[in-house]
């Protein structure tokens, strides 16, 4: 059974990593995929003035945001497929916690968009439960390999 739930947490893991390094890199080359990144960026206006970061004082520039959430998605990303496991379940909390804050700009906003960032959301959580369930996965793999 633990063979089964680490390929299923690698393969989540590569999979989403490659999700959201497009989606990031979409949010930051305009011209990778120009429909697209416009369309993101006519609602990133919204969701940065309905940003949870609103509730510490933060009111960030659209573009800024954008710009910030993209790099975010690419690092992440990339750190969910190669990185050590541990850096893995870091990556993974911290792109749920992006993810909030897209469910919640997206409810707010009324916008029809939220469903793909609540399955986002979903696929993260689901991913972690794995993870962390099973520790030889979490934390033992890299000391094993390393011996």
């Amino acid at each position: 059974m633990g063979r089964c739930v680490n390929l299923t947490v690698t393969v989540l893991g590569c999979l989403l990593g490659v999700f959201y390094l497009l989606v990031g890199m979409v949010k930051v080359v305009p011209t990778m995929a120009p429909d697209f990144h416009e369309e993101i960026k006519s609602g990133m206006v919204g969701h940065a003035s309905v940003s949870l970061l609103g509730a510490v004082g933060i009111h960030p520039d659209p573009d800024t945001y954008m710009f910030s959430i993209g790099v975010a998605e690419i690092v992440l990303g990339v750190l969910l497929i190669i990185g050590p496991s541990m850096i893995k379940l870091l990556s993974n909390i911290a792109l749920i916690i992006i993810m909030v804050g897209a469910v919640h700009a997206h409810v707010v906003q009324d916008d029809g968009k939220v469903v793909p960032a609540a399955v986002c959301f979903c696929l993260l959580g689901f991913r972690l439960l794995l993870a962390t369930s099973f520790p030889s996965y979490a934390l033992v793999d890299d000391e094993k390999k390393s011996n």
